[in-house]
């Protein structure tokens, strides 16, 4: 069994719109240190929990007009993660299952074969400064700029579970891609 190669160690993305400006440096060996500013509490929570369960480097700063709601930084934070994904990780297939308090996720990766498919349902319409139908947007754009193929699904538990347990099982099924042979 021969290790998968992974094309660069390190990578690192901008993107700036009028609406946004985002920076993500990522060390996919890392050591698991996370720096995350995106002004949203949720978002910030997101991208945590995928570097915690991916075991990468990972400094995501993000302004945007926040005063318009989340939508642009979410987005746009998806976009420039994804893209920064994709310089680094080129193939692989990776999943995980991961539960939370009262939840289980399943997430699937299959690098350089983009595409989406969401199985969750969330009953609150915000929390912590996110709109949650942006949470679904999040994952779509970065499966599609990171060029993988996401399936992602979770039950049971609460929004903040599901979106805990979701996150993490989406950042070891990361893992896994980068590592598979």
């Amino acid at each position: 069994m021969k290790n998968k190669e992974i094309t660069a160690m390190s990578a690192s993305r901008k993107r700036e719109t009028k609406e946004t400006s985002v920076e993500v440096i990522l060390e996919i060996e890392g050591e698991g240190i996370i720096q995350v500013d995106t002004g949203i509490e949720l978002l910030d929570e997101v991208l945590s929990a995928i570097a915690r369960g991916a075991g990468f480097d990972l400094t995501v700063k993000a302004r945007g007009d926040l005063e318009t709601g989340d939508h642009h930084t979410t987005e746009d934070t998806a976009i420039t993660l994804g893209s920064t994904l994709a310089q680094a990780i080129k193939s692989g297939i990776g999943s995980s299952m991961v539960p939370s308090s009262q939840a289980v996720a399943i997430a699937a990766v299959r690098f350089d074969e983009p595409g989406y498919q969401g199985d969750f349902a969330l009953q609150s319409q915000a929390f912590g400064g996110m709109c949650l139908e942006n949470f679904s947007h999040f994952l779509r754009a970065l499966a599609y700029n990171g060029k993988f193929n996401l399936i992602i699904s979770a039950e049971g538990g609460d929004d903040r579970s599901k979106i805990e347990a979701m996150s993490t099982a989406l950042g070891r099924a990361i893992k896994k891609a980068a590592r598979d042979s």
